[in-house]
């Protein structure tokens, strides 16, 4: 006989008291309801978040259509994978619905996969060329990156599935030989105590079916964005938040205002020239080929990546000088608001350390303990009735920790610029290839801020389909088995935030950041003469770098 060990939990759908209509189970009226508002709160959203950060030359009602319904459905196929899990929870107790929660969450993968490798990275090539008069055939470009990516993703997922997609699933072992007498008076309850003597630790192996293999992959890249990025914008969410409230827009006088515009005219001219020097040199490259021009290619887009860069700083600095002159300073009532922001995003992220400290990393250093933090005040709205403020509750945590990937790549990207060029989302002031990477990143992470979270709320997510699929078959993958069982991107998770802590502690802002203080002179001035410049192969965003900056004319010329 084998037991699988205490605590674990069987798959729903076992019951058999459903409440039925006709024969067949009846539908759970606040579940469809719950589903309907998340899935139309998620559209509304995400339409106005586009709408919000969309250049206003993008914001034509004609352009790119196809890539702006790419990036709502793309955004709202995040939120609803995120949302899965309570929705789930209120599918499995207190009565099983009847969904098949299952095959709904395997849906949600293969349809996340899919978006992942075809449907985002097809609009960001054509984005990547639109308007590029170099590439003439548009299509073709796109295709060709199109099916190199799919094979090689194609190939390492079906050459991996046979050998890793085994799975040990741990349970007890009891053998049971001993013989009882028919006529012997022994309870139910304590037949296998009387016959099975003793008992020892065994493994289930058993092998996983593709699209569970695919939700462990999903998982496993995911992440490594988050821990990356989702570490940094724990620590850097909250500060930069407190930060733009300390460095706040000041009223200005008209001679401090002059002779700061002087002083962003010559960094604007600076620039300008500096791109040009980019474009000519990546005009002169892009006709070599062989190892030497690849290392000169890599040169010029760490060079290109420092450049934009500089360009973004300035664009920031080129608007708080206007808030300053012509608004006399930042409202009072937009700073207190970015503060008291702050302070709740502080406080989002100490709760998360703490429920990954107190509910994952204690238990697993000492299976008698379950300490409840974050998902007992989950409980206690569920058990009290108030089932929504619960969702609400658990969509606010998930929901952060996208925001804070985001964040962290930003971040990342500021500081090391050689590694990747950044994708600010600036309000008006985002193109669309912009949006789109930043809606990959959320995308990749989110298989794995699904599984972070099913691990978090242990409790909560009881009874589900979810703690089957990642807490009975992904967690126990041959290969995975190490990462998942042994929480070590947990432990890269929270070592990397105190590290992104400390660091942003020391230094809080971004290399070449420009304040209204003595100092910004001589970071302005370093702009100005900043060095040598390097070599880019990318050719579409080097001739719109120039165009990042508004107002870079105007201000050569001031």
């Amino acid at each position: 006989l084998a037991q699988a060990p205490e605590g674990s939990i069987p798959r729903p759908g076992w019951a058999a008291a459903l409440p039925e209509v006709d024969g067949r189970p009846a539908m759970d009226v606040f579940l469809l309801i719950l589903v309907i508002v998340i899935a139309g709160a998620a559209v509304v959203s995400n339409v106005r978040l586009l709408v919000y950060f969309q250049q206003p030359e993008d914001a034509k009602l004609g352009y790119s259509v196809v890539c702006k319904a790419i990036i709502v459905i793309s955004l709202t196929l995040a939120w609803l994978i995120n949302m899965l899990l309570p929705v789930d929870v209120r599918s499995s107790r207190p009565v099983p619905s009847g969904i098949n929660m299952g095959l709904v969450w395997e849906i949600a993968f293969i349809t996340l996969g899919v978006f992942l490798l075809v449907i985002v990275p097809a609009a960001m090539f054509y984005t990547e060329v639109e308007g590029d008069d170099v590439i003439k055939r548009k299509r073709r470009y796109v295709v060709c990156n199109m099916l190199l990516t799919l094979f090689f993703s194609i190939a390492a997922i079906g050459i991996s599935y046979p050998f890793l997609s085994d799975a040990a699933i741990p349970v007890v072992q009891y053998d049971c030989d001993l013989w009882q007498d028919a006529g012997a008076a022994v309870e139910p309850a304590q037949l296998a105590s009387a016959l099975c003597a003793s008992k020892r630790a065994s493994a289930l192996d058993i092998k996983v079916g593709f699209q569970v293999y695919l939700i462990a992959v999903l998982c496993f890249i995911g992440w490594f964005f988050f821990v990356v990025f989702g570490g940094i914008g724990l620590s850097a969410v909250p500060l930069d938040l407190i930060l733009a409230y300390t460095d706040r827009p000041r009223a200005i006088d008209e001679q401090t205002y002059q002779q700061r515009r002087r002083l962003l005219g010559q960094v604007a001219a600076a620039l300008i020239g500096r791109g040009e020097e980019l474009q000519g040199k990546d005009s002169d490259m892009s006709a070599q080929s062989g190892w030497r021009a690849s290392r000169k290619k890599r040169a010029m887009r760490t060079e290109y990546n420092r450049f934009k860069r500089d360009v973004l700083l300035v664009e920031t600095e080129f608007e708080r000088l206007k808030i300053s002159k012509f608004m006399r300073g930042e409202s009072i009532a937009v700073s207190i608001a970015k503060l008291v922001l702050g302070i709740l995003c502080a406080i989002l992220s100490i709760l998360w350390v703490l429920q990954i400290i107190v509910c994952i990393l204690i238990p697993q250093a000492n299976p008698a303990l379950k300490p409840e933090l974050l998902d007992g005040i989950l409980a206690a709205c569920e058990n009290s009735g108030l089932y929504p403020l619960g969702i609400a509750l658990f969509s606010l945590f998930s929901m952060y920790l996208l925001v804070c990937v985001v964040k962290g790549c930003m971040k990342f990207g500021m500081r090391l610029f050689f590694l990747f060029s950044i994708h600010p989302m600036r309000h008006q002031g985002t193109p669309l290839n912009s949006i789109l990477f930043n809606v990959e990143l959320v995308l990749v992470t989110s298989a794995a801020v699904v599984q972070f979270t099913q691990v978090a709320f242990a409790n909560y997510a009881r009874l589900t389909d979810a703690e089957v699929i990642f807490s009975a078959q992904v967690k126990y993958m041959t290969f995975y088995s190490w990462f998942f069982e042994y929480n070590v991107f947990i432990y890269m998770l929270l070592g990397w935030f105190l590290l992104s802590l400390i660091y942003l502690l020391i230094r809080p802002r971004d290399t070449g950041e420009l304040r209204f203080d003595k100092n910004a002179d001589k970071k302005l001035a370093k702009i100005v003469g900043g060095g040598k410049a390097g070599k880019h192969s990318d050719k579409q965003p080097l001739r719109s770098a120039s165009a990042e900056l508004p107002g870079a004319g105007a201000l050569a010329q001031a």
